[in-house]
């Protein structure tokens, strides 16, 4: 079989351009387009029932989107993920999704990934499917039939350092494993009872793979037995690629949500200032029912209305009131757009209780849900300006607001992140005791997180009251905290023979050590399309023997930030780092954000190093520091104060000491073998780690570098490391 279990998202996605006269509700934000997003998981196993498969991979299904500043979009369960699209600014994203239970070894616990990437142009959408699949490693055991003839009590267990399953008996059952970071291998022990003697045969499952299941066969033939009595049982190991067993399309309830508004905030204004409004009702199947009830001002229809089993007539007559509907049929579902016109809301009067008008949707499959639209249509006694840029810090917002009516005792602000119902009240101040109409009122959020939308409106009362609440609007975090040019390696500039990654020559930011290598016209770090994560570029450093014949010297591949000074003889001095204006308050460098690939060779001595034997696997290294002030101590008095660290290959006079008493914060990885699958990047995330009693940082150097002691002038010929969107992530203090 060939089927796949496919979780619907974003229902009206596809249904959009379906209805006629939507126009002018399509439209986008300039510099703003929309996603679509749908996943499709693909499941090795048939499953006993369908509807319980569906519940649960619609609840444990996350969708995150990535820009190049990291993670703008996270949702946590298919029903977050909003059914009319998402909108983002223009732009190179990754859409990542997974589903499942993760779990390190279990019997019954799978986890599927994948990712795709797009990118959102100004004024378009784009439909955008993850598929994902299994991420886990399957094993399996086979016996021969005759097996319980040979021997009794057996079992298998397989396992690896963060956990193990034991297949007791003629277990047919599949074990499904997630490998801890660094660990490749399973490791696997048979046990078992002959003559009432205990034997047990031991192996190594190397170089494992997500998506491959392991069978391992026993082979039983009594005629080769030895001393020991288990020489003639021996395990081979079958590797082959998992096969998609099951179709289920998973789709959640139909989705009613307001177009450009909040459904579940008020649309509050007074009576002849309201105007249109569009409420939209998505289904993956046909619509049996939509039901609405609560109309106000709208004689005859009391009881309210059913969209799908109304007369023409009755239709007719809701639409001479101002409320009209349209319904579009795509693939199998429908989506419904119920207009209530200007006409019909500005007819209703101002009332001291709000309306309430409820929406109640059912589709073929006999899924439900609810929804409400209130108006509070009265005088608004309190109005919310909108926040300015100025108003806003990477953790707080200053909020203002007006009083618009005589008589109102308290006042503040309610804010929640966007898209939350949780709401926070923080009274207003101002700069009179008493309130009064047109008078200004303020309030300081604090404790905000760096970088976040957040919602927020006026509102008369007191945290224990709300008496009103009034429109929602938003605002920002600030999330232009610092970040190192050219940081996804766009832009490539050559200076005579040298390949450099920047733009052009008077950006100061990254460097190589190709000014060295370049006087034999190798350039170790070049511009690449093999491979990237967003853009037209990666950065690629490759590590090799850079001479005639056996005259020259091995170089390591690398990038980094900061300037190469000089080179002297063969050999380079490197100003590791530069000044960096890390914000002083509120936020923090907490890590580095990189997309890798890289893939070791074997190494080759070059040099007087001593690091790593030969033959053995080369080994890649990255590393992030922050310094307090600038290196001091360079053999070169005029290289003084200008860079983090100054380091001189020549001799290995002087390299990096990560102990330097101004290091402030440090963080590597040391990559000993292939990172990331073939042909692709993947995220690698180093956590900083801050030394107690220094200084806040002002320097900062950070390194890529395809051979780990080229300093030593050893590595591996031919070793590579690809690199792009280098990020600095932030987090609050």
């Amino acid at each position: 079989m060939n089927k796949k279990f496919v979780p619907f998202l974003g229902i009206a996605a596809a249904m959009a351009g379906g209805l006629v006269g939507c126009s002018d509700e399509q439209t986008l934000s300039v510099g703003e387009g929309t996603i679509y997003v749908s996943t499709r998981v693909n499941s090795d196993i048939v499953v006993e029932s369908r509807a319980a498969a569906e519940e649960d991979l619609a609840a444990s299904t996350q969708v995150w989107i990535y820009s190049d500043q990291g993670v703008v979009r996270k949702y946590n369960g298919m029903a977050e993920v909003p059914a009319g699209g998402i909108k983002l600014i223009s732009g190179n994203y990754t859409v990542k999704a997974w589903a499942g239970t993760l779990s390190y070894a279990s019997f019954t616990d799978r986890w599927f990934e994948g990712s795709e990437a797009l990118t959102v142009e100004a004024g378009k959408s784009i439909s955008c499917e993850v598929v994902c699949k299994i991420a886990n490693v399957l094993t399996s055991v086979k016996y021969p039939e005759n097996i319980g003839e040979l021997i009794s009590d057996y079992s298998l267990t397989v396992s690896h350092k963060g956990g193990s399953l034991t297949f007791e008996g003629q277990d047919d059952r599949k074990g499904y494993f997630m490998m801890p970071e660094g660990v490749t291998a399973l490791d696997y022990v048979l046990t078992f009872t002959v003559e009432g003697a205990e034997k047990t045969v031991r192996g190594t499952i190397a170089d494992v793979e997500p998506a491959h299941e392991y069978v391992l066969n026993i082979i039983a033939n009594p005629a080769e037995e030895d001393e020991t009595g288990a020489a003639w049982i021996t395990i081979e190991v079958d590797d082959t690629m998992v096969d998609v067993e099951e179709t289920i399309t998973i789709t959640p309830p139909p989705s009613i949500t307001g177009f450009g508004f909040d459904l579940s905030a008020p649309v509050a204004g007074e009576s002849g200032s309201i105007g249109r409004r569009s409420v939209y009702v998505a289904a993956a199947a046909p619509l049996t029912s939509v039901e609405v009830t609560g109309l106000p001002n709208c004689p005859g229809f009391e009881d309210g209305v059913n969209f799908i089993h109304a007369t023409a007539a009755a239709l007719e007559q809701l639409a001479a009131l101002g409320i009209s509907h349209e319904v579009a049929d795509v693939d199998g579902g429908q989506l419904m757009k119920i207009v209530f016109s200007d006409e019909y809301l500005n007819s209703i009067p101002n009332s001291d209780e709000p309306y309430v008008i409820s929406f109640t949707a059912t589709d073929s499959t006999d899924k439900t849900s609810s929804a409400t639209m209130t108006l509070r249509i009265s005088e608004a006694p309190v109005v919310a300006a909108p926040v300015e840029d100025k108003d806003v810090t990477y953790l707080t917002a200053t909020l203002t607001g007006t009083v618009a009516k005589e008589g109102v005792e308290a006042v503040g602000f309610q804010y929640a992140p966007a898209g939350s119902s949780e709401w926070t009240y923080v009274s207003g101040s101002t700069t009179r005791a008493a309130l009064a109409k047109g008078q200004a009122f303020y309030a300081t959020i604090t404790g905000l997180d760096y970088g976040k939308k957040y919602q927020y409106r006026a509102v008369q009362g007191t945290a224990d009251e709300i008496i009103y609440a009034g429109d929602i609007l938003e605002f920002s975090t600030r999330s232009d905290a610092p970040q190192i040019a050219n940081s996804s390696f766009e832009g490539w500039y050559t200076e005579g023979k040298v390949e450099m990654p920047v733009p052009d020559g008077n950006v100061k930011a990254w460097d190589t050590g190709n000014h060295g290598s370049s006087t034999m016209s190798v350039n170790l770090t070049q511009k690449s399309t093999d491979m990237k994560h967003s853009g037209t570029y990666s950065a690629r450093l490759r590590s090799q023997f850079v001479g005639i014949g056996s005259i020259g010297k091995f170089a390591a591949g690398n990038l980094f930030f900061g300037k190469y000074l000089k080179t002297v003889g063969t050999n380079g001095v490197v100003g590791f780092g530069h000044e960096f204006a890390f914000p002083q308050d509120e936020i923090k460098p907490v890590a580095l954000r990189a997309w890798i690939n890289f893939r070791p060779a074997t190494v080759q001595k070059k040099g007087a190093g001593s690091n790593l034997a030969e033959g053995s696997t080369d080994v890649g290294h990255i590393f992030i520091a922050l310094f307090d002030g600038p290196d001091n101590g360079a053999l070169d008095a005029e290289y003084n104060g200008a860079h983090g660290f100054v380091v001189y290959t020549e001799n290995q006079k002087r390299l990096f000491d990560v102990n330097d008493p101004r290091v402030v914060a440090y963080g590597e990885k040391v990559l000993d073998s292939n990172y990331g699958p073939d042909g692709q990047l993947q995220e690698l995330i180093i956590p900083l780690e801050y030394r107690e009693g220094k200084g806040r940082p002002t320097y900062m150097s950070v390194v890529f570098t395809a051979s780990k002691f080229g300093d030593y002038f050893e590595g591996g010929e031919g070793s590579l490391m690809y690199v792009d969107d280098v990020e600095i992530v932030y987090e609050k203090i």
